[in-house]
């Protein structure tokens, strides 16, 4: 029993592990290390941006896995899912943008004009449904 135990544990760890690689090379192939990079005139401290989020990755893990408790209150836990909301929008505009959905988009639907209502329409529709998940789910 003490052996399949152990073979589990390592098997666990090992998938978590190439989970974890698979989505920080995701997140690489993105761009959006050398994005943020830029944007902060920070292409020297490229390495610091990747590592600093492999650490808030690693860290979010280890606090949903083990249910560790963080004494924020409301105010720290709406400011994490900020902080949540900003890095998921951002990586979900680097991956449209690698796809170039909106200008595929815009020719298919003939929208070009009304390719700003439809940005806005969608960042709405992205924080409305995140606020109904915040406000009326556990």
């Amino acid at each position: 029993m003490l052996i399949k135990s152990i073979l589990f544990c390592v098997f666990c760890f090992v998938a978590g592990g190439a989970i974890s690689a698979g989505y920080v090379a995701f997140i690489t192939l993105l761009g959006v290390f050398e994005k943020l990079s830029e944007k902060y005139k920070a292409l020297n401290k490229r390495y610091v941006i990747e590592i600093l989020i492999i650490l808030g990755v690693t860290f979010g893990n280890a606090v949903d896995l083990y249910r560790i408790p963080i004494p924020f209150g409301a105010l720290g836990y709406g400011f994490f899912n900020l902080i949540g909301g900003i890095f998921t929008g951002c990586l979900a505009g680097a991956l449209a943008e690698t796809l170039c959905i909106f200008p595929i988009l815009s020719r298919r639907f003939s929208i070009r004009s009304y390719l700003p209502y439809v940005l806005v329409a969608v960042a709405m529709g992205k924080a409305f449904g995140s606020l109904i998940q915040f406000l009326y789910m556990p």
